[in-house]
């Protein structure tokens, strides 16, 4: 009876402990934007870790604070009214993230970092905000005008005499506001990142997460390199309920490497969102050495971005089943540098650098789509590499750009694919203001074993033919 008594005794205290909250001007912090608070927050998340976990309060009021570090175990909760300012001070980070493990410079310049920890949560109804720093407009002089991700965008912006390179850059010390590296069972819901200098809010080869909720901003000509939520070398994440308007990728699924290491991002299911962005609304790429599987995205809206869904496949890295559904997606040129011809669906295979392995695209599903876009949906692989590739019930509306370097053709665009079906899609052309440059509502080339059924369209204003074909092999159904 004894040991059944002190076995009680001790999930009692555990229980304790794990509901035990330390507020953080306990310990020193101050309502005081011209105050450093990092010490004082730092010990607070440090006593908490010490003592077996528990719950960070940041009470409401203003704070500045450089990198906090935080520990197993541990939620860190904002109050209604709690906002954490990143300091502009470069001093404020210089080494910090290397004394606490961090391997690389993305993992090292983070408002808020985690390493390694187990049982995590940011919450509450709070705001980090990120004090990104503009830097003047600068001018790219080199570029390959046959390169296929912006080389070639830049060459026809420059035949109409329209300028996509001059861009901001960024300065010191650009700090995202949250990178959780190695870390498993982690919570992020309900508060509001907000003008980030770097990426915002970035997964590295963590397990087991959630993120509920979240609200991701950043200004949409001036961030740089401001991506919303990056989901690196990640297994089973669910993102649902977030609105993230960002300059840059609202959601990227990336495979990076570091120190030698990638890692496949699987098991992903991203839900119920709306997203913005100055570039891709949501990307599979470009960094991509490792697998990318089973994802999927349903039920979202894309309004107001420079490319919708993309994947960008360039370091050998292999995408296969992932489903796209339920989507509603809205594109616009945007008259910056950002990358993009207001396509709503783009996928394209294209080694970084000659001597880089070729990945693939494979088993992709795009199902119950509506789209606008200034551009078409557009797939370009590589000795056919993209590979078993279904669109059905994409609806596709064409509408004049809003730019004087005018890069829309094809509605739908399909080269360099392998078993490919098109059932139940449509196509329709703004007849009203329509573009010269406008041509096919449906493209193929390259293609080998294809089925077109079901097909609702007609020509491009000025077009004769709706549909072209070249070089179609192996078995052919064609039933528009």
């Amino acid at each position: 009876m004894k040991k059944t008594y002190t076995f009680l005794f001790l999930i009692l205290s555990i229980a304790l402990h794990s509901n035990a909250q330390y507020n953080i001007l306990d310990f020193g912090a101050v309502r005081d934007t011209t105050t450093l608070s990092t010490e004082a927050i730092q010990e607070a998340i440090d006593m908490c870790g010490a003592d077996g976990g528990g719950t960070v309060v940041i009470p409401a009021g203003n704070y500045l604070s450089g990198p906090l570090f935080m520990r197993s175990n541990i939620t860190l909760f904002f109050e209604t009214g709690a906002i954490i300012y990143a300091s502009k001070n470069p001093d404020d980070y210089a080494g910090k993230g290397r004394e606490h493990g961090a391997a690389d410079a993305v993992q090292a310049n983070s408002l808020i970092m985690a390493l390694g920890c187990e049982n995590i949560r940011i919450s509450g109804s709070g705001t980090l905000h990120g004090q990104a720093v503009r830097a003047e407009y600068q001018r790219d002089t080199n570029y390959d005008p046959q390169e296929p991700i912006t080389g070639r965008d830049i060459a026809i912006a420059d035949q109409y005499g329209a300028d996509y390179r001059t861009k901001y850059r960024r300065v010191a010390p650009s700090p995202g506001l949250i990178n959780l590296t190695d870390c498993k069972d982690v919570v992020v819901e309900d508060i509001r990142l907000i003008e980030s200098a770097f990426w915002t809010f970035h997964l590295q080869w963590c397990e087991r997460v959630t993120v509920r909720g979240v609200y991701i901003q950043s200004d949409e000509s001036n961030g740089v390199n401001s991506d919303g939520l990056d989901i690196d070398g990640c297994r089973q994440v669910r993102v649902s309920d977030c609105l993230i308007d960002t300059g840059d990728d609202a959601l990227c699924i990336k495979t990076t490497r570091s120190q030698d290491r990638t890692e496949p991002c699987e098991d992903l299911v991203i839900t119920n969102c709306i997203l913005r962005s100055s570039s891709a609304a949501l990307k599979i790429g470009t960094e991509s050495h490792a697998d990318f599987r089973r994802i999927t995205v349903s039920n979202c809206i894309i309004n107001g971005a420079n490319r919708g869904l993309n994947m960008i496949i360039r370091d050998g890295g292999h995408v296969s089943d992932v489903k796209f559904s339920n989507l509603i997606i809205s594109t616009e040129r945007k008259r910056t540098f950002w990358w993009g011809n207001g396509d709503p669906i783009w996928l394209i295979i294209a080694n970084r650098t000659p001597e880089s392995p070729t990945g693939s695209i494979r088993n992709v599903t795009f199902d119950n789509i509506t789209a606008t876009g200034q551009s078409g949906i557009r797939l370009e692989g590589m000795s056919r590499a993209i590979e078993n590739i279904r669109f059905k019930n994409v609806d596709m509306y064409m509408i004049p750009e809003n730019a004087v370097d005018k890069r829309s053709r094809h509605g739908f665009h399909f080269a360099g694919v392998k078993d490919l079906i098109v059932s139940e899609c449509s196509m329709k052309w703004d007849e009203k203001s329509p573009e010269t440059t406008w041509d096919k509502s449906f493209n193929f080339e390259d293609i080998e074993n294809l089925i077109v059924e079901k097909i609702i369209t007609q020509p491009a204003p000025g077009q004769k033919d709706a549909f072209s074909y070249k070089n179609i092999t192996g078995v052919k159904q064609l039933t528009p």
